[in-house]
């Protein structure tokens, strides 16, 4: 179920992960989908195709926490627990989003996670598989 990645990006995502930490599951978000809506609505306006070809953003699931790593600036981090799941988007094609919270671009709520992956909702369920493990490993759970 893992992407495959091209030896660029296996050294974006191993620079983010910390010592002894595994990928529980890694993807790719699609340039259509990864696109921020206003961006997207305002190339429409002017005719312009979506950019693709070029660095995506890369995702990873780990036993802890979820990552995000851009092709520019800086890595953006979840880490696991109970509610962490706000929304799932799931297109047609089964691509789709998993929402994770919101953040204030002009004016507007923008959401942020896991966009524009393949077989959202495997990813859905993986995730949520491991939410329960980290959240029943916890020394806080009854």
């Amino acid at each position: 179920m893992n992407a495959a990645l091209t030896a660029e990006e296996q050294a974006r995502l191993a620079a983010v992960l910390r010592p002894g930490e595994q990928c529980l599951w890694q993807g790719k978000g699609s340039a259509a989908h990864a696109a921020a809506p206003s961006a997207g609505l305002l190339a429409r306006l002017f005719g312009k195709k979506p950019q693709t070809g070029g660095p995506e953003t890369l995702y990873a699931i780990t036993a802890k926490r979820v990552l995000a790593i851009p092709p520019q600036g800086e890595p953006q981090e979840w880490f696991l627990m109970l509610g962490l799941i706000q929304s799932v988007e799931e297109q047609p094609d089964a691509s789709g989003s998993i929402i994770f919270d919101y953040e204030e671009q002009n004016g507007q709520k923008v959401p942020r996670g896991i966009t524009g992956v393949p077989q959202v909702a495997r990813v859905k369920n993986l995730l949520a598989d491991a939410i329960d493990a980290a959240y029943n490993a916890s020394p806080w759970s009854v």
